[in-house]
């Protein structure tokens, strides 16, 4: 007797097609909101991600930064004993700064700086606070220009008797500018204002 293998292979072709139909429909069953055990499926259980369009916003150009020649060094000496290395209170440095920017909504560039370094003791000094007076000016592109704004910040740090030296750290974030203005920040100690 000879056995035909035809129907075993259309039973089996008859078997997926009905499988996948079956599945089609219970899904399709399923619904399609948010809820459904479809969407779970492909969206892996989780909520839709919202992403902002800031996300994708090209950044901010920030001015660059400049530090004044011979402003980023404060020596500090006892009355009397100017450039004597006994009578040195203390010595400050301006060592690091960074700064960027963020759009605001008014046509503005919000800038925040950073700026950071060391106050060192000398001799001289017998502990307490020591103010740091930092100037930062937004200057037109033109190395003549007026400043658009100038700031004087001020930058307590406290240092106990022959200490080592201590790191001081100043962020501000008050600081706006035009969207398409042409300008550098130009920082520096402001010796004048010093104590």
């Amino acid at each position: 007797m000879m056995i035909s293998p035809f129907p075993a292979v259309f039973n089996e072709n008859i078997k997926t097609a009905l499988s996948v139909g079956l599945c089609s429909v219970m899904l399709a069953g399923c619904g399609g909101g948010s809820d459904s055990i479809a969407a779970k499926i492909i969206t892996g259980g989780q909520e839709p991600i919202e992403v902002s369009p800031e996300t994708f916003a090209p950044p901010v150009a920030c001015p660059p930064m400049e530090l004044r020649s011979n402003t980023f060094l404060i020596r500090n000496y006892v009355r009397g004993k100017q450039d004597e290395s006994e009578g040195l209170l203390y010595q400050a440095t301006i060592e690091d700064w960074a700064n960027s920017c963020t759009r605001e909504g008014n046509g503005q560039r919000r800038m925040k700086v950073g700026f950071s370094g060391d106050v060192t003791p000398g001799p001289a000094w017998k502990g307490g606070e020591v103010t740091l007076p930092l100037r930062v000016a937004i200057v037109p592109g033109g190395s003549d220009a007026e400043p658009l704004s100038s700031d004087l910040l001020t930058i307590p740090v406290t240092l106990t008797e022959g200490a080592p030296a201590e790191k001081w750290t100043l962020v501000e974030e008050k600081f706006t500018i035009p969207q398409g203005a042409s300008v550098k920040v130009v920082f520096g100690f402001d010796e004048g204002r010093r104590r």
